[in-house]
């Protein structure tokens, strides 16, 4: 199958329909290169070694000077990146990925198969989405100086969809890796448009222009496509509080703010020297720990799930009915993954039905422990009036609030909690769904739904793909899984010196740069 022939069959497959996120559109110039822009990030990343985190933070800064095989176009289409080729078996079960010649770490070295091998071995290896795929890797193998071979046990069409910046498949120099070990990466090397500078945690993270950036040929298209690094440096620095993110950017001491209060909104469209935009591709989840502790209990997840009204939760959220939606897909609604398989299990808020589960669970009043974040104000305001809820149909809730990345560090950790809530961005193909997977914390260990997933990865064509995911969506719920509260929507806002910016899902700011 030649590459363009599966990109076609790929967009038919995997199918993102609808752009959740239009770009901005800015003045005609002439682009200019130099400045320093200030990013109000929301939190300090756990680690900057994304093979090691599933944290969508870790991705705010380290997208900046590493890549992957493959990215995503502007409609969330599979693109390649680093790739220059690629050729599936007609079975789908040998994949040959040719490397772009030329590309260059910031340590000079040019990029070989070699390093794609060592870094996608550790990425497949140690992070929950690499080891997804790898468990269905027969054999992964160095051909030729700039191309890798991967044989599968089983045909899958999704492979590309595995490989790109959001499940963090990113290309190291064999050195770094090899250096790390069982470790930590030590050198933050990569072959992106900027340099790794600095990290003071709690402080910033700084990044510079890197010189002898190799671009892609084409154009600029969503995360991939020709990237330009025009700004000198970008100093990602962690604000927590969303009222400082929002104070910074008012009076100018940022050019850059993630997430800022949806109060603030009326304010921020006032501002002549403000643009606001609004991202589309987020939900909350309250994940429940499977592996031990009481909700290893149907029944109780059961009741759990029956008990909740979402609006009440979601408006505490966000305030504006504009900024959230009630809605059941875990994908999500404008794709054509879209369906109400188990709607019936969705916005119960069923009391009765909630309290007769917990009797039959032989529920006694046990604690309840709930891990929230104030650092991300979705987590903890979705969190506080769940756990409320919960309260009110007789459920012992212990709502333990701590900083994001403690948070992050306990959920590995199935002694010490029952459930946890934290956000979901939009997957490139439902069987990159990590909240379904036995690997993620809150372990969704079921044979059944491993089964269908590894279905899913496994069919080429889209309508029997889409069937094998209403089962999983309705197994989902009918196993009461994980919570899915609903949609909700983030304010972003930015300097009008800043150009260039494309909205997605995830920020990024390459091929942006500061008017005078």
């Amino acid at each position: 199958m030649s590459r363009k022939g599966f990109l076609a069959a790929s967009l038919a497959a995997l199918g993102l329909a609808l752009l959740l996120a239009a770009p901005l559109l800015q003045a005609a110039e002439t682009p200019k290169r130099g400045g320093i822009l200030r990013v109000a990030s929301e939190t300090e990343p756990p680690t900057l070694d994304p093979h090691l985190t599933t944290a969508a933070i870790t991705l705010f800064s380290v997208d900046h000077w590493m890549e992957s095989p493959f990215n995503q176009g502007s409609k969330y289409e599979i693109i390649p990146e680093l790739v220059d080729t690629y050729q599936a078996s007609d079975d789908l079960k040998t994949w040959a990925l040719t490397f772009r010649k030329g590309v260059l770490f910031h340590n000079g070295k040019e990029m070989t198969a070699e390093d794609v091998h060592a870094s996608m071995k550790r990425w497949g290896a140690k992070h929950t989405q690499g080891q997804i795929l790898f468990r269905n890797v027969e054999s992964f193998e160095i051909a030729d100086k700039y191309t890798v071979r991967l044989k599968l046990k089983i045909g899958s069409a999704v492979v590309p969809s595995f490989l790109i910046h959001t499940t963090h498949c990113f290309i190291y120099p064999k050195e770094v890796i090899a250096e790390a070990g069982d470790g930590s990466i030590k050198q933050n090397i990569g072959t992106g448009p900027f340099v790794f500078v600095e990290h003071k945690p709690d402080r910033y993270i700084k990044v510079k222009r890197f010189d002898k950036y190799s671009a892609r040929p084409d154009p600029p298209n969503g995360y991939g496509g020709k990237k330009t690094a025009y700004l000198d440096e970008i100093h990602f620095i962690p604000v927590p509080e969303q009222a400082q993110r929002y104070n910074l950017l008012v009076g100018g001491e940022v050019d850059f703010s993630e997430q800022v209060l949806v109060d603030n909104y009326p304010a921020l469209k006032a501002n002549p020297q403000i643009d606001t935009v609004i991202s589309k591709s987020w939900w909350i989840i309250g994940v429940m720990n499977k592996k031990q502790g009481l909700l290893t209990n149907l029944k109780l997840r059961q009741a759990i799930q029956a008990t909740f009204d979402m609006e009440p939760i979601l408006m505490n959220v966000v305030g504006n009915k504009d900024f959230y939606r009630l809605d059941p897909n875990l994908v999500y609604a404008e794709t054509i993954w879209e369906t109400n398989t188990g709607i019936e299990f969705f916005n119960q808020k069923n009391p009765a039905k909630a309290k007769q589960l917990m009797k039959e669970a032989g529920y006694k009043g046990e604690p309840i422990r709930w891990m929230a974040s104030t650092e991300k104000a979705y987590k903890y305001g979705s969190a506080v009036i769940a756990a409320q809820q919960l309260r009110d149909v007789g459920f012992n809730i212990d709502l333990q609030v701590m900083d994001w990345a403690v948070l992050v560090q306990l959920r590995n950790k199935p002694e010490g909690y029952d459930m946890f809530t934290t956000g979901l961005s939009m997957v490139s193909d439902p069987s990159a769904m990590i909240h379904a997977t036995c690997g993620w914390p809150g372990w969704s260990c079921f044979p059944e739904l491993d089964q269908l997933m590894d279905k899913l990865a496994t069919q080429a064509k889209h309508e029997d793909r889409f069937e094998t995911f209403k089962k999983i969506q309705h197994f989902y719920y009918a196993n009461a899984v994980n919570i899915k509260f609903g949609d909700f929507f983030i304010l972003r806002a930015m300097s009008k010196k800043l150009k260039g910016y494309q909205n997605m899902e995830w920020p990024v700011f390459w091929n942006t740069r500061l008017a005078e």
